[in-house]
């Protein structure tokens, strides 16, 4: 390697630090139980990243079916349509990587936990080493060291808790497929193997002014019979069948551990669409987002459509694997 004076041609490496010993011993003095605090600080620093995209999310994805692929005067917006299977695909994309990095975030917390555990009382009162460094990040070829605790899992724990919640229902997961279903004139009862049971039901309100509320209640009970979720969905019309204001509501647990969402789109009368979401956990203050979409009219009866006629005479709707994946315009 030679110095790099500008002229290119080279790299340049820079002259090495002395070394510094560290003689005093408080310079090296390490406290395990900041280890234990950071894996605390690491998995709340998880939990509210993925709290937080969980209601940033349920916006964009209000707003991408209110504001694209909602059809108005029934009519679909064709480009709006392309835009919106691109930034649902997208959105899908983000949403394993934001999986993915809480659960990093988390699983290094972990580790620094149980490394802070295994040289608590330093490496000899319990046999540890350099090795058992892949027991800590879960190498299934290791065990962990000599007198080392009994070990649990964070997937066995999740699968341990859910069971002991109600959680992993099969009347949970949304496929229908498999329940045995009895209907009656306003709802039906879907039966899974397991036990688990959803109790849908709709009716119909009418408020002062005329409109007409479409509501339905799904409720969802455990094994056991316990409710374990209730989600409410409201769907107010206008005089021309047109929906004027569409809202979520969804409760799971009770107490403490109660976690209800509620997101609301409202078609304003200037065109443009306002969605809300609140968020509230135990007896806490809601937490409340709202952002307002302004957009064009795209209501022409005429059926013109200029950039899908300019995308079909130029041929432009993209390489071979976009076609395939999205589509044309």
């Amino acid at each position: 390697m030679v110095r790099d004076d500008g002229g290119g041609g080279g790299s340049y490496i820079p002259a090495p630090s002395e070394y510094e010993s560290f003689s005093d011993a408080e310079d090296v003095r390490v406290e395990v139980t900041d280890l234990v605090s950071y894996w605390e600080e690491m998995t709340n620093l998880s939990m509210d990243a993925f709290g937080a995209y969980n209601t940033v999310s349920a916006d964009m994805k209000m707003m991408v079916v209110d504001g694209l692929s909602t059809a108005r005067d029934g009519q679909t917006f064709p480009e709006g349509l392309q835009a919106a299977r691109f930034l649902d695909n997208r959105m899908s994309d983000f949403s394993y990587f934001i999986k993915d990095v809480t659960e990093g975030v988390r699983n290094i917390g972990g580790a620094a936990a149980v490394i802070a555990e295994m040289f608590e009382h330093s490496d000899n009162s319990n046999g540890a080493d350099i090795n058992d460094i892949g027991f800590v990040f879960g190498d299934p070829r290791t065990t962990g060291p000599d007198g080392f605790r009994k070990t649990e899992t964070f997937y066995d724990f999740e699968q341990r808790m859910a069971a002991e919640t109600g959680m992993n229902a099969q009347a949970l997961t949304g496929n229908d497929e498999y329940a045995k279903v009895t209907s009656y004139p306003y709802g039906a009862i879907y039966t899974f193997g397991d036990g688990s049971k959803k109790h849908v039901h709709s009716t119909t309100e009418y408020g002062a002014n005329g409109l007409q509320t479409a509501v339905t209640t799904t409720y969802i009970y455990g094994a056991d019979g316990k409710l374990l979720s209730t989600q409410v969905e409201r769907n107010t019309y206008n005089d021309s069948g047109q929906t004027t204001t569409r809202s979520t509501s969804t409760t799971m647990g009770e107490g403490d551990d109660k976690r209800q969402t509620t997101s609301t789109t409202t078609e304003n009368t200037d065109g443009s669409v306002t969605v809300r979401t609140e968020t509230q956990s135990g007896d806490n203050k809601p937490t409340v987002s709202e952002s307002t979409v302004q957009r064009d009219d795209h209501r022409d009866t005429g059926g013109d459509a200029p950039v899908h006629d300019a995308s079909e005479k130029l041929d432009s709707d993209g390489r071979d694997y976009t076609v395939h994946d999205y589509g044309v315009a």
